[in-house]
């Protein structure tokens, strides 16, 4: 078995913001982290067969990429399929895994990982939301959530409301819950989520995207509570046992 730690990629490019705090996430969980243009990586011409061999998980980090044109994640997504052309399902298939965190998780469904009859637009209230919320594991498939119960996170977003197909609706529950695709709820309703569905996974539970922001909240003292248990300054936040779940699955697929 190798000595060296598994590596990240964190995409960054036009409107992403959050690929330093994601970055950081991953470093806090032992892994050795790399940040790469999403324009770098086109021009490399970076093969699946690259990206399997050169890192164990593939990170895409908050923002607006390319400001939201054309929907929410869209861009990004159409870049990713056709031109790094890209199998995600191959790539957690060789065991990789990916991690995909609003703005990434926007474009994870775009690009279909979730099923086609699964969407997202804008929250229900109309404006951006930016809050503290629960949200809760639902199923025991998702590498990411093993053994976690409720989680306090931050949500920051104004395109977060997950919506299914109305025509095949019942049918579509039925088949993620089958499947295990609905990973995380809310524990109330901020933004009108079709079964308060907070973050999903693909059939293989290695492909998780979620609205909540896992990498903002990896010290206890970025929790706005801090304060009122202040000997607890030290400690680590709750988002970091979703980074750390990646790790010990990454050592396990070594």
């Amino acid at each position: 078995m190798s000595s060296q730690k598994p590596r990240v990629l964190v995409v960054t490019g036009d409107g992403i913001n959050c690929e330093n705090e994601t970055a950081q996430a991953f470093r806090l969980a032992k892994f050795s982290v790399e940040i790469q243009h999403l324009n770098d990586l086109i021009l490399r011409r970076m093969s699946l067969d690259d990206l399997s061999r050169e890192y164990a998980v593939l990170a895409l980090p908050g923002g607006f990429s390319f400001g939201d044109d054309l929907t929410s994640g869209k861009v990004l997504a159409l870049k990713i399929l056709h031109l790094l052309r890209w199998d995600l399902v191959a790539y957690a298939g060789r065991g990789g895994l990916v991690l995909g965190v609003c703005n990434g998780f926007q474009a994870l469904i775009r690009m279909g990982m979730f099923g086609k009859d699964v969407s997202i637009t804008h929250n229900a209230q109309g404006k951006f939301i930016n809050s503290w919320v629960k949200v809760t594991p639902s199923g025991s498939r998702c590498t990411w959530l093993k053994g976690l119960g409720t989680l306090d996170l931050p949500i920051r977003h104004g395109e977060g409301r997950i919506i299914i197909a109305a025509g095949r609706r019942s049918e579509t529950l039925d088949k993620m819950d089958r499947l295990g695709v609905t990973c995380l709820k809310y524990e109330g309703d901020p933004n009108g989520s079709e079964e308060r569905l907070a973050g999903l996974c693909d059939p293989s539970g290695r492909i998780f995207g979620l609205m909540p922001h896992p990498e903002a909240f990896v010290r206890w003292t970025s929790h706005p509570d801090w304060t009122t248990q202040s000997a607890r300054a030290s400690a680590p936040g709750q988002g970091l046992a979703i980074f750390e779940n990646a790790y010990q699955e990454a050592m396990k697929s070594r």
